[in-house]
C-alpha cells in the first residue's frame, strides 16, 4: 500500500474514464471527482481529468485494453492496460518504455473476513458483502472494505463496475481531513449514454455539462484558507448564476448569488466543498475556513 500511496500523483481527480471491464461489453465511463490537501505551501484543490479506452494490445500472449489518462497539464498519456479472467481483473502499468508485470486489481470473488493485498501494511479486508440494484434492474455484488491500521478508510467495489475510488484507485484510500493526501470519489458510472450506478453518497452525477478543462483552470476561491469572507475570482469571465457551500456531509450551509465578499465568518472550522453554478457549467471547489 505504501508504494502504490507513493506513486499517487499530487492532484486529485475528476475523471470520466472511458474504458472496458470486459473485452467484449460497449464503452464504459466512470465519473470521478476528487480533491487534494498539501501542506503549505502546496495548494489545496481538485482537478479534472479524462480516462479513455484505447487500443486492444497484446502482453505475452494474452489481450489487453490499454487505458489512456489525458488532462490539461499533461495531454493525452498511455498509462496501461487491462484484461478480465472470470471475476478477476488484471492490469499492467505502462512506465514510458514498456509494460510492467501484471498484477490483480480486482478480485470479485472475495468473501466477508478476506484480505486483499495482505502483504501490504494497509491491507484492505473485506468487512461485508450485499448485493445492490443498478439501475437497469441487475443484480450485483458489493464488496465493502476496512483498512488496516486505519479506521477511517474504507471503500467498496461494485462488480463489473469497480471501486467507488474509481476504476483504478483501488487502495487509494481517503486520508484524515487534516492530512496530506488524495480523496477520490466516483459519482457515478455509464454505458454509453446509459446512467448505470450513482454512487449513495451522491445523489446525482452533478459533472453533467461541465465544461471541464477550461471552467476548472480558471474559477478559483480566494483566500484559501480563509476566515471570514471570501471571493470567486472568474478569469474566464464565465456567467455565475449562485453559489452554493456544502459540508463534508453533503449539507448545503449556504447558498448566494454574490460572488465576492461571500461572508462564511458563521460557519465553523473545516472544510468546505463550493458548488459554482453557470449557465451551462458547474465548478466544484474545496476550501478551509480556519
Amino acid at each position: 500500500m505504501a508504494t502504490r500511496l507513493q506513486n499517487l500523483k499530487k492532484f486529485a481527480v475528476l475523471a470520466i474514464a472511458t474504458i472496458a471491464i470486459s473485452l467484449s461489453v460497449s464503452a464504459q465511463t466512470w465519473y470521478i471527482y476528487g480533491v487534494y490537501t498539501w501542506s503549505a505551501p502546496h495548494p489545496v484543490g481538485s482537478f479534472y481529468e479524462y480516462h479513455h479506452q484505447g487500443e486492444a494490445v497484446n502482453i505475452g500472449g494474452l489481450e489487453y485494453n490499454t487505458i489512456y489518462i489525458q488532462n490539461p497539464s499533461t495531454g493525452n498519456q498511455l498509462d496501461g492496460a487491462f484484461r478480465n479472467d472470470g471475476n478477476q481483473v488484471y492490469y499492467c502499468k505502462w512506465n514510458g518504455s514498456s509494460y510492467e508485470d501484471e498484477v490483480l486489481l480486482y478480485d470479485y470473488d472475495l468473501e466477508e473476513g478476506d484480505f486483499f493485498h495482505d502483504d501490504d501494511e494497509h491491507a484492505m479486508q473485506v468487512t461485508e458483502v450485499t448485493t445492490i440494484i443498478d439501475n437497469n434492474g441487475v443484480s450485483r455484488k458489493k464488496i465493502s472494505f476496512s483498512f488496516i491500521g486505519l479506521p477511517d478508510a474504507t471503500e467498496f467495489w461494485v462488480e463489473g463496475i469497480g471501486s467507488s475510488r474509481g476504476f483504478m484507485n483501488v487502495g487509494m484510500y481517503e486520508p484524515a481531513h487534516d492530512s496530506d493526501g488524495e480523496m477520490y470519489h466516483m459519482l457515478c458510472y455509464h454505458v454509453e449514454d446509459d446512467v448505470i450506478f450513482v454512487n449513495p453518497e451522491y445523489d446525482e452525477c452533478d459533472i453533467d455539462n461541465i465544461d471541464e478543462s477550461i471552467a476548472e483552470n480558471n474559477v478559483s476561491i480566494y483566500p484559501n484558507p480563509a476566515k471570514d469572507v471570501i471571493k470567486i475570482l472568474n478569469d474566464n469571465n464565465l456567467n455565475i448564476t449562485n453559489v452554493e457551500i456544502l459540508d463534508l456531509t453533503g449539507r448545503t450551509v449556504l447558498n448566494t448569488e454574490k460572488t465576492s465578499n461571500i461572508n462564511i465568518s458563521e460557519l465553523p472550522e473545516g472544510q468546505y466543498f463550493v458548488k459554482i453554478y453557470g449557465e451551462t457549467t458547474m465548478v466544484k471547489k474545496l476550501f478551509i475556513t480556519k
